[in-house]
């Protein structure tokens, strides 16, 4: 049973690497060779051009001439360099929040309105019909989270938005993701050359910086993601006794509130239950099994416990909303007029109001509108072919992630320069920017699972039955976490967000925290493959 248990546990940790290279090649020659990207932000029709390689190379080598002088400087000063890219980003983020003048639009204004009500004691959003909720009641806890920064704004002798202070905390949130991305890689290779090129990666992410002012659930639920897959790996490597019990419990309560926030992040939580059931199949521990099922109790229970929360206080239900299966239809469609194919299109919200508002009808016109769509695939496959290869690129080849079609909406006019950033001049620059640092980062993960290839997982007992030296017990055990799949839940989750998006309503926004995910990754590979052997007496090779 134990060859057998092992044997899985290989063979799943061989595919896994295999399928993470494809995708990894996928994704860099899809960026490399083309972009997508908008012009017209009254449209917002997705474009797409074939890009210069010259141009590309040259922007990766700038990039990795400076990762070059990072690996040969003598002395790192890693804390200072993660206060500064800190204070960095606070100060372009909260200069965005200020001139940027981005207010919330389309689904979080309709979140924070009722938020704000809420705060006020206004249940009247938590109604079946005439409701906002009434089709989406999965973001009833974000509701939540915006009610509680609220409350607390008001309590505070100032007359400005709230939304003003939800954007200057998201710049914190953001400071919060980089610094438990930052420990998550040291804590896996313990290797200060590695952690200040995730930094610069971090730092000169414009894209995500620009997010900060996007009153929605990206920031806030990554945020919660990020430090619970840290405190994860401190469970599962770490800790012990009462302190493994504090970093599990951390763990779930921070990745369930991830999810409480973004609904999609349950693709996150998948990959982490994933990746536990095979680590219990490899070392049967009971604690294992005991934070598998209390993470999948919390995570897939939380949305609905905060709405039934809410329709106690109201007096009142929601119905069940739009039904998922809409949103797979909507993302089989090729709408005229429409920004791109499988993208928004107003299918799922409309097919729910024209059933009545009864769920089960509507699932049942899409699911005919699916074997419709599938039959046309089949009867023309180049159509097909050409339909899902632009409904890929048009959300894997966006290096701004939307990024500004999301912060268009301002309550005012924007200076002359925000304004060229966003819909003139310099908007082309951030363009060709953001698709030459998406370059970088495709590659950084190609590189990284090129690299990760020639290595073979190892059972536990080849290190724990070792009798050597208490130093160099924990060195074997440092190169047997590179082999351990707790490393590759953020792959697991960016392969599970590829095959989601692929068939769900397509919009290059949500590959925004995918690409956050693939930062780490991407400065371990590249770190590999700028590793140099150093003269002994000069420096030491880490």
């Amino acid at each position: 049973m134990k060859r057998f248990l092992d044997g899985t546990y290989q063979f799943c940790y061989t595919a896994l690497k295999i399928i993470s290279l494809v995708l990894a090649v996928l994704l860099f020659l899809g960026s490399f060779f083309s972009t997508s990207y908008s012009e017209d932000m009254l449209s917002q029709t997705v474009l797409f051009r074939l890009d210069n390689p010259l141009w590309g190379v040259l922007g990766i080598a700038v990039f990795f001439f400076i990762c070059y002088r990072i690996m040969r400087a003598r002395k790192l000063h890693v804390k200072g360099m993660t206060a500064a890219v800190l204070l960095w980003c606070c100060v372009l983020g909260w200069t965005l929040a200020f001139q940027g003048r981005t207010v919330p639009a389309a689904d979080g204004m309709s979140v924070y309105l009722a938020a704000r009500d809420l705060a006020e004691g206004q249940t009247t959003a938590i109604a079946p019909d005439n409701s906002y909720f009434s089709y989406y009641p999965q973001q009833m806890g974000l509701v939540a989270f915006f009610e509680l920064l609220i409350r607390f704004w008001n309590l505070l002798p100032i007359s400005l938005h709230a939304w003003h202070f939800i954007k200057c905390l998201y710049v914190l949130l953001a400071c919060v993701i980089i610094f438990f991305q930052k420990e998550i890689l040291h804590l896996i290779w313990k290797n200060e050359r590695i952690d200040c090129i995730y930094l610069l990666l971090a730092g000169i992410n414009f894209p995500f910086i620009m997010y900060t002012s996007f009153v929605y659930g990206e920031i806030p639920s990554y945020a919660f993601v990020s430090a619970g897959l840290y405190f994860l790996l401190r469970f599962a490597w770490t800790a012990s006794g009462s302190r493994r019990f504090l970093f599990g419990a951390a763990a779930i309560v921070l990745l369930s509130g991830g999810v409480a926030l973004r609904k999609n992040n349950l693709i996150f939580i998948i990959a982490v239950l994933i990746v536990m059931f095979l680590q219990f199949l490899r070392e049967r521990k009971l604690y294992q099994v005991c934070f598998l099922l209390l993470c999948a109790i919390c995570s897939f229970a939380i949305q609905p416990c905060i709405q039934r929360i809410y329709e106690l206080r109201a007096g009142n239900y929601l119905r069940e909303g739009v039904p998922p299966v809409t949103y797979l239809a909507m993302g089989m469609q090729d709408t005229p007029g429409n920004r791109c194919v499988g993208w928004y299109n107003g299918f799922n919200a409309l097919t729910y109001e024209e059933a009545g508002m009864d769920t089960g009808a509507a699932s049942a016109v899409s699911r005919e509108v699916i074997r419709e769509r599938l039959a046309y695939f089949r009867d023309n496959i180049d159509y097909a072919v050409t339909f899902y290869a632009k409904k890929h690129l048009s959300q894997w080849a966006d290096g701004t992630y939307a990024s500004r079609q999301a912060t268009l909406a301002t309550f005012g006019g924007r200076n002359p320069f925000f304004q060229s950033l966003y819909e003139g001049t310099y908007s082309r620059y951030f363009i060709e920017y953001a698709n030459l640092y998406q370059n970088v980062l495709y590659l950084g993960l190609l590189l990284f699972c090129i690299f990760q290839c020639r290595r073979r997982a190892v059972p536990e007992e080849t290190v724990v039955g070792r009798e050597e030296k208490a130093a160099d017990l924990e060195n074997d055990r440092n190169r047997e976490r590179e082999r351990d799949l707790l490393i590759w839940v953020g792959i697991i989750g960016i392969i599970g967000g590829f095959l989601f998006h692929i068939l769900w309503e397509a919009n290059s926004r949500y590959i925004l925290l995918y690409s956050l995910t693939m930062m780490p990754y991407a400065a371990q590979g590249i770190y590999a493959v700028l590793q140099i052997k150093r003269r002994p007496g000069r420096d030491v090779e880490i």
